[in-house]
């Protein structure tokens, strides 16, 4: 049964336009991947190394746009292919998050090119730095790039976090933070977190820091879990709609955060149970149904009127969860 839905999963991801990049393109491709893997067919690495073929054609690095690009997975397919183009566009990648303009706690400002974003950052990111540059540290050797992943890390985490343990949406050097503790957002925290601290060294002077926030976000979350397993866009508004891209996220998040120590599974077991009953009621035709679409920072209704569709951010951690299921 869970075969035939990552199948359809994997499907329905596959015809996704993926020419920009955006929050959710990579995540998807990882999922990608890894049910190609978990299924035994070689469809799905084909459909992503011709994605990430093209990107080296085009110029890994080129512009600012790229600090949401493939990273992980350009290390996945060197990996795979012991092709070196793939791990030096990996390097490159890299070097253009060094190039970002830091704040005061290392927060790294990516769209210094864009008038209204050159001094914001978003949660979002929290799952694409830190992980990547972990992951690249593993692929060359260099411990160098763990201290980048958590500076970058960290200075997310430490901008965003608030007492309670959730995290708002962003942040303007100006303004303070802005936006609202955005159910998806602290998944993508979740996860970035939470496969950061997989790789990087239990002995490192920041694994525990690290740590200890994970927790504190997961018992926020624990406290503000729906019954229906789900949470409300604005976690802290129950006048706003149930979303499920965040119980998905948590679906597979936390069994990775107990399989590797980094959290305790009898404190978080019932709201993983609970968020991988909720991402299996929202399953049709392959598609993770009530996944609302790009959230810009804005005011609270913005959050509450964006539509619902099919889209990567929420088929990626979909695919990944349903492995773990299918493995």
């Amino acid at each position: 049964m869970t075969r035939d839905l990552l199948k359809a999963a994997a499907s329905v991801t596959m015809r996704w336009n993926y020419r920009v990049w955006g929050f959710g393109e990579a995540i998807a491709l990882r999922g990608l991947l890894r049910a190609g893997d978990v299924l035994g067919d070689a469809t799905p690495f084909g459909f992503v190394h011709g994605i990430l073929r093209s990107w080296l054609g085009k110029g890994v690095a080129r512009s600012n746009e790229d600090h949401v690009g493939a990273g992980r997975e350009l290390i996945a397919l060197y990996q795979r292919t012991q092709d070196e183009q793939f791990l030096d566009a990996a390097r490159k990648l890299a070097a253009l998050n060094a190039s970002f303009p830091a704040g005061a706690t290392g927060e790294r400002y990516h769209r210094g090119d864009t008038p209204g974003w050159r001094w914001q950052i978003w949660v979002d990111c929290m799952d694409v730095d830190g992980p990547f540059l972990a992951a690249l540290a593993h692929a060359t050797g260099d411990h160098q790039y763990f201290d980048q992943a958590v500076g970058e890390l960290l200075g997310y985490a430490r901008t965003l976090q608030t007492d309670n343990g959730l995290l708002f949406h962003g942040f303007e050097r100006y303004c303070g933070r802005n936006g609202e503790l955005w159910a998806r957002g602290n998944g993508w925290a979740l996860m970035g977190l939470v496969d950061t601290l997989i790789l990087l060294p239990q002995t490192h002077r920041a694994w525990n820091e690290l740590q200890q926030r994970t927790i504190a976000l997961a018992d926020a979350l624990a406290d503000s879990q729906d019954a229906s397993g789900m949470w409300h866009t604005v976690i802290n508004d129950g006048g706003t709609y149930l979303e499920s891209t965040l119980a998905t996220m948590a679906a597979y998040a936390l069994p990775e955060a107990f399989k590797h120590g980094v959290l305790d599974s009898s404190r978080y077991e019932e709201m993983e149970r609970k968020a991988r009953a909720a991402m299996h009621s929202q399953i049709k035709d392959g598609t993770l149904q009530l996944v609302s679409d790009a959230t810009p920072v804005g005011a609270r209704a913005v959050y509450a009127t964006r539509p619902f569709g099919t889209f990567p951010w929420g088929q990626g951690p979909l695919l990944l969860a349903l492995c773990q299921e299918a493995e």
